[in-house]
């Protein structure tokens, strides 16, 4: 006997029928909905995968009505550039890879990047950068005090923080000297092998003062994705098969902030004397106008 069997027959019936509608119209909503996902998805895939495609941005207030303004990615087109620049293992390059290289960085970021500065230079420009964790401040300093945002602390807060000091030390004496600046720097830091550098153990102090918060600019050649560092720190020791570290804010910006954390990149000193240059990512885009 089924116990729970209506003992209602008009309300069973009204029962299924609305189950059927709810049914049918629960369905319909999700077929339209991935139906108009999929176009969606389907139309970035080919804006994304036509070579030399770019997506047209008018200015009405700004420009003639005649005119389409477009947009090209140098990042892009640096990496497309870069493609057969590059060896395929990640050595030292030669002094003649290295100039092409630097100079196609120029060009295309359109920055002021050197191999060398003052006679000094690191033992490469092209190696491989692994994950950094976070660098104490400023006396008392926390790894909460380090997210802006809880978007900052969803991205960043797992990476952890180092439990000594960077090799100049703290970025500041204390918190109440603490600066915009400061806080930039610690966020976009490098570690490099200074002390592999030419010449370094001859001159060890001069060497330590030049390469202090030296900004440098870091490249992922396979994407194009750039940002502006400073060197925080020295490392990583050579038995790592790593040449350099990047705070976990760098790693997102070159695209290496994902999976084993680390990557091929380039690497060059930044010749900004005048400090003009904010750290962080380059983006940089081409605007043109063309006749229709």
């Amino acid at each position: 006997m089924n116990l729970f069997k209506s003992k209602r027959p008009h309300y069973e019936h009204l029962r299924k029928k609305w189950i059927s509608r709810n049914k049918d119209i629960t369905e319909n909503l999700f077929e339209k909905h991935f139906r108009n996902a999929a176009a969606s998805t389907l139309g970035g895939l080919m804006l994304l995968s036509t070579p030399g495609l770019s997506v047209p941005i008018t200015h009405p207030a700004q420009q003639d009505q005649s005119k389409i303004g477009a947009s090209t990615s140098k990042n892009a087109l640096l990496a497309a550039e870069l493609t057969d620049k590059i060896p395929k293992e990640t050595r030292a390059l030669t002094p003649t890879e290295e100039k092409v290289v630097e100079e196609l960085v120029k060009k295309d970021l359109d920055l002021d990047i050197k191999a060398e500065i003052d006679g000094k230079r690191l033992n490469r420009t092209y190696g491989v950068i692994g994950g950094e964790q976070h660098l104490y401040r400023y006396p008392g300093d926390t790894l909460e005090a380090h997210a802006k945002t809880a978007q900052d602390w969803a991205m960043y807060g797992s990476s952890g923080i180092a439990p000594g000091l960077g090799a100049w030390g703290y970025f500041t004496p204390s918190k109440a000297q603490f600066t915009p600046k400061d806080e930039a720097q610690e966020r976009y830091y490098l570690a490099v092998q200074t002390f592999l550098s030419p010449g370094f153990s001859e001159r060890v102090a001069e060497y330590r003062d030049f390469y202090k918060f030296r900004k440098m600019l870091v490249v992922n050649p396979k994407t194009g994705q750039a940002v502006v560092a400073v060197i925080g720190d020295a490392g990583p020791a050579e038995w790592t098969g790593k040449h350099l570290g990047g705070s976990p804010e760098v790693m997102h910006e070159v695209g290496l902030a994902g999976g084993p954390r680390k990557g091929p990149v380039l690497y060059f000193f930044l010749d900004d004397p005048q400090d003009q240059i904010p750290l962080g990512p380059v983006n940089k885009t081409e605007h043109s106008l063309a006749k229709v």
